[in-house]
């Protein structure tokens, strides 16, 4: 492995989107990744997002597990115990996104792997942390979302309800998260040859983007409330329709000259000089009125055109992106964003690449997600040294399954 971690080796205890984004990040920055499963319990629920019954052929866990290597595992055995802390002391991380009692109550909590090796680096990335009274709930990445706030934030400010997004943003947010703080506590054990235990709860790391709103109620007192598509520095501000189906594009007007250079492009030049509209301020009090005016120019106007148009005006603007918009993106594909991997039974399969330019050879090109096991052999008789005989005993028996 060419990448700039080669020599590390990671177990990888996850499931999801979160840990096994980060452990498809480190895997392509030249660590060894080892996923650990188990048909027995324990296999990724993302396997089972899949038309058929192929736990191999599932899209998105093929995406969020490239270049990570499977091996199984059964950790409800007491050999499968022992064999997971005969790995930990030839790895240099054991990484889980579980709940924080999950590997515990196997006797494979932070203490207990790094009784066998002082110098391991621990990371745990529970909903909700590894202590406190709320440290054993499961949680989902839009129950995270709901209970950092940001559901409720995220809305229209006449929402009678939070709907907010359902996507699972925190899992997203805590897989680029988790490796840096990976990376970080390498370079902590180079310097200080100690290793540590980090516990990253992915509602911290979610609550923390919404610090200034944090700040607003503890510091001024004032509640947040939802600002929908409003900016108070700024009008119009809006997403406003575009020609074709469910097309948008976002407008931002923030000073007296951009607003002149709108009225210009939408063929109104005389609105720049309407008294009703001549300051930010007495916008913002008609920005109704204005958002209506923006929206019947941009309905009959294809979204990147009117990008461009306003653009090239000096006035802020952007398309709404659909995914096959993204994909087709001349500067995306420029940058080798796009890219894909080979499944054996999938065919070709695009996918985004890992956002980091590195510098040449310091990422491994992405392979596709390994089938359920395929490193047995080679976790159990290359690195522990067993023999074949005796994995084939394993299998037989259930412990690797």
């Amino acid at each position: 492995m060419a990448g700039w971690l080669s020599g590390v080796r990671i177990l990888s205890f996850t499931t999801g989107v979160a840990g096994p984004n980060a452990g498809r990040v480190l895997a392509q920055c030249g660590a060894e990744v080892i996923k650990i499963e188990s048909r027995r319990g324990g296999v990724d629920s993302f396997r089972f997002f899949t038309s058929d019954d192929d736990l191999d052929a599932a899209p998105r866990f093929i995406e969020s597990n490239a270049n990570v290597l499977s091996a199984q595992l059964n950790l409800k055995h007491p050999t499968g115990v022992r064999l997971l802390k005969e790995l930990a002391a030839r790895s240099d991380v054991v990484m889980d996104n579980f709940r924080a009692d999950v590997l515990p109550r196997m006797g494979l909590g932070p203490d207990d792997l790094r009784a066998v090796r002082d110098d391991l680096i621990v990371l745990k990335m529970p909903g909700l942390g590894c202590d406190g009274p709320k440290s054993r709930w499961g949680t989902w990445g839009s129950t995270l979302t709901a209970v950092s706030g940001m559901t409720y934030l995220w809305n229209h400010p006449d929402q009678p309800r939070p709907i907010g997004s359902q996507g699972v943003y925190p899992d997203y947010l805590t897989g680029g998260f988790a490796p840096a703080v990976v990376i970080a506590a390498l370079l902590h054990r180079q310097r200080t040859g100690r290793g540590v235990f980090l516990d990253m709860a992915q509602v911290e790391a979610t609550a923390y983007m919404l610090g200034v709103s944090f700040l607003e109620a503890l510091v001024n007192g004032h509640e947040p409330q939802p600002k929908g598509n409003d900016w108070p520095y700024a009008a119009p501000h809006n997403v406003y329709p575009c020609a074709g189906e469910d097309r948008w594009c976002a407008i931002a007007v923030e000073t007296d000259a951009q607003w002149r250079r709108l009225c210009e492009v939408l063929g109104q030049p005389a609105l720049a000089d309407d008294p009703r509209y001549a300051t930010l301020s007495l916008r913002r009090q008609h920005r109704a009125e204005l958002d209506a005016l923006v929206a019947e120019w941009t309905r009959e106007r294809d979204p990147n055109a009117t990008m461009h148009a306003l653009q090239q005006a000096g006035v802020p603007c952007g398309v709404v992106a659909t995914g096959e918009d993204l994909f087709n993106d001349p500067h995306l594909r420029a940058r080798d964003y796009v890219t894909g991997i080979d499944h054996p039974t999938l065919g070709h399969m695009p996918l985004a690449a890992v956002p980091m330019h590195l510098g040449a050879g310091a990422l491994d090109a992405p392979r596709s997600a390994a089938i359920l096991g395929a490193h047995n052999e080679y976790v159990y008789c290359d690195v522990l040294g067993y023999d074949r005989e005796q994995l084939a005993a394993w299998q037989q028996e259930g412990i690797v399954e």
